[in-house]
């Protein structure tokens, strides 16, 4: 196994200082699988702790529960009668495009001022040149009736398949990632430099430790990035290449806060969907597992994309500094005993209307080449934690076949 970075996981890896500890970016885990499940508690049951979600969306200076449509009660009187009313009579039939689907599922009013304002910042893309494929399972669906009844009340109730989860109790998201890799035989700081169908197989090429290497296997699976991958491989069709620089994700900065002071929320995370302030998401990994901070402290993760360019992390992290104030979780960088900022090129996969297309044609070409995509940027899906792992787990199956002799890829 081959990785580039000098530490397993990827985007689920955990960063310690000065007895802090924090994820690049939040994960938490949930899934509906059986495999995934055991897999998980296996590897860390004795090191997980169990939380009902306290997710929330900030708007016009109230917190509203997630999911936003089924706890409309928090609003203010109007607000919450245009959210309720535009439920009711919101458009039917069938959504060609995710800005349609928004408005079909929830409406004009929640559209306006929640859905719309946070995806487009989140997503940096036209709403309206996205597709729907990728977003029928990941939003709650509460009925019409429960709708109404979250706007006079709450409804006691969660939605979702995160609105129970697990997160180790010591060593951040990252422990997963590292129980995973105990037993196998990695390459840390093995940097991928070239990729050639050869007779019987795929020739990789590699640098680790200064020096230029080869192997031939009779397949490969991968987990890079597809634009980076296909960038990689000798020879090349023109619809391949064109389809794969067609591809179009988004980039982040997480940026990771230590605060002088305990307990500045209890919540897990929240939604910004309020286009002046920088970040879309926050978290506080304190609340994910008392042992991510000092005695007496506080943490958080706020969240940043962009596309394009990197942006100045420090001026980013002043950004999110001035934001939070001006919600009023800290007062400013007086109570900040440690920050970093930290930017990933690849952080979600965007679905434009040409996605599936796309991604159709490079993982035809790599599978008859005898390279298996898998995980997020190798299926190029917006796929969460357990279905990332169950992506390796179908790679190792195909692969298994390919070596014992069995069917083509």
């Amino acid at each position: 196994m081959l990785e580039a970075s000098r530490r397993v996981g990827g985007l689920c890896a955990s960063r310690s200082r000065d007895g802090y500890v924090f994820d690049y970016a939040p994960h938490i885990l949930f899934t509906r699988d059986p495999v995934v499940r055991r897999l998980v508690w296996e590897r860390l049951g004795d090191n997980l702790l169990t939380h009902s979600r306290r997710a929330y969306i900030y708007l016009d200076g109230v917190y509203v529960e997630y999911p936003f449509e089924a706890n409309l009660h928090a609003l203010p009187p109007q607000l919450r009668e245009e959210c309720l009313h535009g439920v009711e009579k919101r458009p039917r039939g069938e959504a060609s495009n995710f800005y349609e689907y928004i408005l079909h599922t929830m409406g004009p009013g929640i559209a306006r001022h929640y859905m719309v304002p946070y995806n487009e910042k989140v997503w940096k893309y036209p709403l309206n040149q996205m597709g729907v494929e990728w977003i029928r399972e990941r939003l709650p669906q509460p009925s019409l009736e429960e709708v109404r009844r979250g706007a006079e009340a709450p409804l006691g109730k969660g939605f979702g398949p995160n609105r129970e989860f697990w997160y180790p109790r010591e060593g951040g998201i990252g422990a997963l990632a590292n129980s995973l890799a105990q037993g196998l035989d990695i390459q840390l700081g093995a940097r991928v430099t070239g990729l050639k169908a050869k007779e019987g197989g795929v020739e990789v090429r590699y640098v680790a430790g200064g020096r230029e290497r080869r192997v031939v296997s009779p397949v490969v699976l991968s987990s890079i990035p597809l634009p980076e991958l296909v960038g990689l491989v000798e020879d090349v069709p023109s619809e391949v290449e064109r389809a794969a620089q067609a591809l179009v994700h988004n980039s982040l900065v997480c940026v990771m806060l230590g605060v002088r002071r305990k307990g500045v929320s209890t919540m897990h995370w929240v939604y910004y969907p309020d286009r002046g302030l920088p970040f879309n998401r926050v978290s506080f990994p304190m609340n994910m597992s008392p042992q991510t901070v000092p005695p007496g402290r506080s943490s958080m993760l706020a969240e940043v994309t962009y596309r394009g360019e990197r942006p100045d992390l420090e001026g980013v992290a002043h950004g999110v500094v001035e934001g939070l104030e001006e919600v009023g979780l800290i007062k400013g960088w007086e109570e900040v005993e440690l920050w970093e900022a930290h930017g990933f090129k690849y952080a979600y996969v965007v679905y434009d209307l040409d996605h599936g297309g796309n991604v159709g044609v490079v993982h035809g070409f790599l599978k008859e080449m005898g390279v298996v995509p898998m995980g997020r940027f190798g299926e190029w899906e917006y796929l969460n934690m357990d279905k990332a792992l169950l992506s390796g787990m179908r790679a190792a199956e195909e692969a298994k076949s390919v070596i014992s002799g069995g069917s083509h890829l």
